[in-house]
């Protein structure tokens, strides 16, 4: 089916989801993701201590990403708690 044919006809076609199946991708896909973007961090961390300078990466780059993903977590729970609010009123 062509978006055209969906958009001209919604609800001429009938879609099964299997929402177990989906969750997993949508869980592997979300997994993924943070790592993805945690290795992002790490390089930006890495290259900004070459930068400055310093070549003993491990125990600075360690204590900064810990740091971060903190204040992303404790962000991203305050935004995820305000998003829910407004769609539970």
């Amino acid at each position: 089916m062509e978006i055209k044919d969906f958009l001209e006809n919604p609800g001429g076609q009938k879609f099964e989801v299997d929402l177990g199946l989906s969750l997993i991708k949508i869980l592997q896909i979300s997994y993924s993701n943070q790592n993805y973007l945690r290795s992002i961090l790490k390089r930006q961390l890495e290259t900004q201590e070459l930068i400055k300078g310093n070549t003993i990466l491990n125990e600075n780059i360690s204590e900064k990403m810990a740091e971060i993903e903190n204040l992303i977590y404790k962000f991203s729970d305050e935004g995820f708690q305000d998003i829910l609010n407004k769609v539970l009123k």
